[in-house]
């Protein structure tokens, strides 16, 4: 084919596919669109609900306090201000000026620290305590030590070591030999090897056990504390005259030092209380049963409205086991059946038995015993640190 016929071709191609292109849209206009949606109602007549148009609109939620919320950002800014460490005692463990502004770095960190520790302004959040009570020791606070002590205590950060408490304990004995003392005790305390009562009564005419041994030296460390002005300890004292059933006694310990303690003065007033509803007075015996004693000791066990204490669940252990709770036997006889080595409690372990229901020994259709409810001790031996202001939410300032 010629070039000339060629072309003429491909022009005669273009054309009839243009006009059948043509012939196609024509086809296309003449056929009745179809809808895809449907066409909406007419609207009603009803009224329209004012309620619902002058709603409010929602909002994020913030801090119950705003002003609290600005007190602890500048507690937070003068935590974080360059300072040198300064060494100079302050006016006493627990003061603090009213305004977060006038603390000076070490003052604010050190506070900080205990508001974190014990969830006072903010949620509780233990390794944030310790990296304030860190940063407070940096800066030199004298009380320092006593955070970072009971942080290896009670484990902010990782598991519990109270062994290496023992240095911090050293330094606070210079600043505050009572809380020192204190402080001590916990630590000796959670280290202490267990004493398993069913052992020392089949063997009455044996030497003091390991365990019992320990125990005393539990009982002076508590004592000395005591005596060198630390109000807990006076407490804490009150609870084991009361546990032992010395009723005079435990009173006498918390009224001495109801001054100086909230919860000792609660306790005061609760056993004065009770002893006065007894039907022989001050000469009734009134132990608890060895069921309510066991019953709280699987509050402290588990955690349950308490933070979890091991030690003192056994405690509370032995005591029922010692009146003959056979719950609170097989419970020991358990946690006596995988101790570390020496003898220290096992948390691991400790932990897993708080998961075993115990109530299956329980006899039928006898009455249920509850937890004597209502004693009380502070939530940690630096809670008495904490400025008044700072542990009633109504003495902070609100817009």
């Amino acid at each position: 084919m010629s070039p000339v016929n060629y072309r003429t071709a491909l022009v005669l191609t273009a054309l009839a596919q243009a006009w059948g292109a043509a012939w196609l849209l024509l086809a296309a206009a003449a056929t009745p669109a179809q809808a895809s949606v449907r066409a909406l109602p007419t609207p009603g007549d009803s009224d329209i609900e004012r309620s619902t148009v002058n709603a409010a609109s929602p909002r994020a939620q913030g801090p119950d306090n705003p002003l609290q919320e600005q007190m602890l950002q500048k507690l937070r800014s003068a935590a974080q201000r360059e300072a040198a460490p300064s060494r100079k005692p302050r006016t006493g463990p627990g003061a603090a000026p009213r305004t977060s502004a006038d603390l000076a770095p070490a003052d604010a960190a050190w506070l900080l620290g205990l508001l974190s520790l014990h969830g006072l302004a903010m949620p509780a959040d233990p390794p944030q305590a310790q990296h304030w009570f860190e940063r407070a020791q940096m800066l030199g606070h004298p009380l320092a030590p006593a955070g970072l002590a009971w942080c290896q205590i009670s484990g902010c950060v990782s598991a519990p070591n109270p062994s290496t408490a023992m240095h911090w304990i050293a330094l606070v004995s210079r600043t505050d030999p009572g809380l020192a003392k204190y402080l001590e005790w916990h630590a000796a305390k959670a280290l202490a090897p267990l004493a398993d009562p069913t052992a020392a009564s089949a063997r009455p005419d044996a030497a003091p056990s390991q365990g019992v041994a320990a125990g005393q030296h539990l009982q002076k460390l508590l004592a000395d504390a005591a005596r060198a002005g630390n109000a807990q300890a006076g407490n804490e004292l009150g609870l084991e005259w009361l546990a032992k059933g010395e009723l005079d006694k435990a009173l006498g310990q918390f009224q001495s030092v109801a001054e100086r303690s909230e919860a000792a003065a609660a306790n005061a007033g609760l056993l004065a209380s009770r002893i006065r509803s007894g039907p022989t007075g001050r000469t009734r015996p009134a132990r608890y049963s060895p069921a309510d004693w066991f019953a709280q000791a699987q509050r402290y066990h588990q955690g349950d409205g308490v933070p979890a204490n091991y030690t003192e669940a056994v405690r509370l252990y032995q005591i029922a086991a010692s009146g003959g709770d056979p719950q609170a036997r097989k419970m020991l006889e358990l946690i006596f059946s995988r101790p570390l080595q020496g003898g220290a409690i096992d948390i691991a372990w400790m932990q897993q038995l708080a998961n075993i229901p115990m109530g299956s020994s329980i006899t039928p259709g006898a009455p249920k015993s509850f937890a004597p409810h209502g004693w009380q001790r502070d939530p940690s031996p630096l809670y008495a640190l904490v400025p008044l202001q700072w542990r009633t939410p109504e003495a902070l300032p609100r817009r």
